[in-house]
């Protein structure tokens, strides 16, 4: 086909000539420039719905993420840190009056700090306390200072130290546990 458009002889266009194949062309593709218009119009529209949607969709993610990062409990790593945390303080604080050495004491001060930290959560447990907050709830713990209970749990232990230090037959368990025990069996 091309070597017989080889052989025709050259012909040159008028300009009328011109301007009608033009006029022609412009009609013949007037209607299909009309539709690709009205295409790229609705493109655009959905490519904006589109749009619109992910960044609904981002932020119900970003929501979704928050809850559940709120909602992650401690790990049982993080809830025995918290816990070497608080009967360390309790020892340190009970150290300062010299009763670091009684299991009872130490317990009872423990039991105060844990109380404040999970009450801070307002959960009953320490596992049950969110992991995003886990450095909040360490310091908590380390730096807890509550002087009142603490002059309480000293007074008991005060006390038990008075009765363990009364002989037996004084109403005191005496230096040695089988002296009263011995004392009931009379």
């Amino acid at each position: 086909m091309s070597s017989e458009l080889s052989k025709r002889p050259e012909t040159s266009l008028s300009t009328d000539e011109i301007q009608v194949i033009s006029a022609v062309v412009r009609e013949m593709m007037a209607p299909v420039m009309e539709n690709i218009g009205i295409i790229l119009e609705r493109n655009s529209q959905a490519m904006e719905r589109i749009a619109a949607t992910q960044q609904m969709m981002s932020a119900r993610i970003s929501d979704l993420e928050k809850q559940v990062r709120l909602k992650t409990p401690l790990s049982r790593a993080q809830e025995k840190c918290i816990n070497d945390a608080i009967r360390a303080r309790a020892r340190e604080l009970l150290d300062g009056k010299g009763y670091a050495d009684d299991k009872k004491a130490v317990s009872k001060l423990g039991g105060c700090i844990r109380k404040s930290v999970l009450a801070r959560y307002g959960v009953d447990s320490l596992r049950e306390a969110p992991a995003y907050d886990y450095d909040t709830a360490l310091g908590q713990a380390k730096g807890w200072n509550d002087l009142l209970v603490i002059r309480d749990v000293v007074k008991e232990a005060r006390k038990r130290a008075e009765q363990a230090a009364l002989p037996a037959d004084a109403g005191g368990v005496g230096l040695d546990g089988q002296q009263a025990l011995a004392r009931v069996g009379d």
